[in-house]
């Protein structure tokens, strides 16, 4: 799993690297760098929850399979399309809704290292809670970047790295595999603070030759 996570990294710099590389060839300004940025990282998020939705999927629909099996589908592919479509349509209401959900998925994290038996007891019997819980909120998240691009990049920085910093203080059982979904959140996440950080400095620069002399 931690040579998953690897290769889910160093393919999500290299789409990146390819992406800038075509905008610098083409001169582009600070902001329409800052937009190719934002939507790459936004692609990749999306092309991953897609990829690590079917393998979900696939196993729900094996076991335990038949209604059960679509239920749980159901259960986890629902709440992120609507969150998605709240944080396109109101960003303003989406935020503080993804934050409050951001925090309540790190003090699962704090909970998990206090009371780590439990947990694992329970993810045995009902499945990977904490990394699904992660993936359903990264795509509303980076969908609320296009809109929002610092706040969601602070929202998915904290989605990749709160839950495993405070999982792994009481037990290495579940990280790995929490980790192998939190990657691309992660990356996007800085993705977005990079784009964040381009755009103000873009305006900034606006500002300076604006001013009267």
């Amino acid at each position: 799993m931690f040579a998953v996570t690897i290769f889910l990294a160093a393919a999500a710099l290299i789409v990146v690297a390819a992406v800038m590389g075509i905008v610098s060839l083409r001169k582009l300004d600070r902001p329409a760098r800052a937009r190719a940025l934002i939507w790459t990282a936004a692609a990749i998020m999306a092309a991953f929850t897609v990829l690590a939705g079917l393998f979900i999927s696939g196993y729900a629909l094996t076991d335990p399979g038949g209604t059960e099996g679509i239920t749980i589908v159901l259960s986890w592919a629902v709440p992120p399309a609507a969150l998605a479509v709240l944080a396109w349509l109101r960003p303003a209401w989406a935020t503080p809704a993804l934050a409050l959900l951001t925090a309540l998925l790190v003090v699962a994290g704090m909970w998990f290292a206090m009371d780590s038996a439990s947990w694992r007891a329970f993810e045995n019997a009902n499945g990977p809670v904490r990394a699904v819980a992660v993936l359903v909120i990264a795509l509303p998240a980076a969908v609320l970047g296009l809109k929002r691009t610092a706040a969601a990049g602070w929202l998915l920085v904290a989605l990749g790295i709160g839950p495993i910093a405070f999982s792994a203080l009481g037990s290495l059982a579940g990280v790995v595999s929490l980790s192998a979904i939190s990657v691309i959140p992660l990356i996007t996440g800085l993705l977005y603070l990079a784009a964040a950080r381009m755009s103000r400095s873009a305006v900034a620069t606006e500002h300076i030759r604006a001013a009267p002399a």
